[in-house]
């Protein structure tokens, strides 16, 4: 009998969606996804929730192989059309231009999962707006700080990017509707 590592089957991938919907509410949450990883890193069982045969997505830094792509079923697309952008935390965002959504579709605006060194250690940001109790701090080691200043210039809700931050095994959202200072 042949079994599937835990971000392929139907019961992790419905676990890490549940972990990811609880930590997308509340902006600089930690969730830990290692018991549904399989052994892989967070980014991709945060994709595998996340992807189907009806999604897109951008792998700008390579961080995917083959088998990983073919088994999240997305369709590969560039990085303006995708509705989700895979990228290596550590690389500025250099000409990266993710799609922020119109006014009329502002809900087709990229999440950029980004692959972090560490979630819930290294400098803190500062994170209020909506799911946020006045303030919240989050720790997050391995981000060029370009990304900062991206995620500033792409955000202006209700348009903009939503970021979900991965290492290993955790990872923490921040949605566009956050203000984030560090």
């Amino acid at each position: 009998m042949i079994t599937l590592d835990h971000p392929w089957t139907a019961a992790g991938q419905r676990q890490a969606f549940r972990l990811l919907f609880d930590a997308w509410a509340r902006p600089g949450t930690i969730a830990e996804l290692a018991e549904w990883s399989g052994g892989s890193r967070a980014r991709l069982t945060v994709l595998a929730a996340l992807c189907d045969s009806a999604t897109t997505v951008h792998d700008a830094h390579a961080l995917l192989d083959d088998g990983d792509l073919s088994r999240l079923g997305a369709q590969q697309t560039a990085a303006d059309a995708a509705a989700f952008v895979l990228a290596d935390a550590t690389r500025a965002p250099d000409g990266l231009a993710p799609c922020r959504g119109e006014l009329l579709t502002p809900e087709r605006g990229a999440t950029i999962v980004l692959d972090c060194q560490a979630v819930g250690e290294g400098p803190a940001l500062r994170l209020s707006g909506p799911g946020v109790d006045g303030s919240a701090e989050l720790r997050v080691l391995g981000v060029d700080p370009g990304w900062w200043q991206a995620r500033a210039a792409w955000c202006a809700p209700p348009l903009g990017i939503d970021l979900i931050l991965c290492d290993a095994r955790r990872i923490a959202c921040i949605p566009r509707s956050s203000v984030v200072e560090f």
